[in-house]
């Protein structure tokens, strides 16, 4: 605008010039003079054009290197969120496992506990029948030894007292007998009872 505000004064001046009598050479000097002046003034311009558009060139080739890196970097982004997430479903599936292990794990303790408690009163009633089938025993060798004793001598002081005996000490002999063998026979049934 400046430049043209100019011109139209130079041509102005030039016209007033060569309507006052000025030379033509003077008046070509001076247009010379001008257009030299506006033609530096242009190569000046297009300098400072040629460095903007340089300027220009370089900052959209660095955008366009920053979108390129900006762009990798999303996708980076994406597949980094993308990896994350997929880490934190298998977090959340590995801690409900956990869970379910724990639970597992608790319900085994219990019946474990539970195992041993039976294993313990088992082992208590073992040893109660143990005890009671020792004493059984033992009383069971006492009763066949008192069963030998009792048939054995019987057996002897039968034929020596058969002279002498009568029917009354036949009779108390065979009932002493039979309450023996009642005895016996009670005996055995609550043996078996037990």
């Amino acid at each position: 605008m400046k430049k043209m505000a100019m011109l139209l004064a130079a041509g102005c001046a030039i016209g007033m010039l060569t309507g006052c009598g000025i030379p033509e050479e003077e008046h070509l000097a001076i247009i010379d003079g001008i257009n030299a002046q506006h033609q530096e003034e242009v190569d000046l311009l297009n300098i400072a054009i040629a460095d903007r558009d340089d300027v220009i060139k370089s900052e959209k080739a660095k955008a366009r290197q920053t979108r390129i890196e900006l762009d990798d970097a999303s996708e980076r982004i994406e597949k980094l969120n993308q990896k994350s997430l997929e880490i934190s479903k298998a977090l959340a599936a590995e801690k409900s496992q956990v869970a379910t292990l724990e639970s597992q794990l608790q319900t085994a303790q219990t019946q474990a506990a539970v195992a041993m408690e039976e294993a313990l009163e088992s082992e208590n009633k073992y040893s109660t029948l143990d005890v009671e089938y020792q004493d059984l025993k033992r009383r069971f060798e006492m009763f066949k030894k008192n069963m030998s004793a009792l048939s054995a001598p019987k057996a002897a002081a039968a034929p020596a007292a058969a002279p002498s005996a009568t029917p009354a000490a036949a009779a108390s002999t065979s009932s002493a007998q039979g309450s023996a063998s009642q005895k016996a026979s009670s005996l055995l049934d609550e043996m078996g009872s037990l």
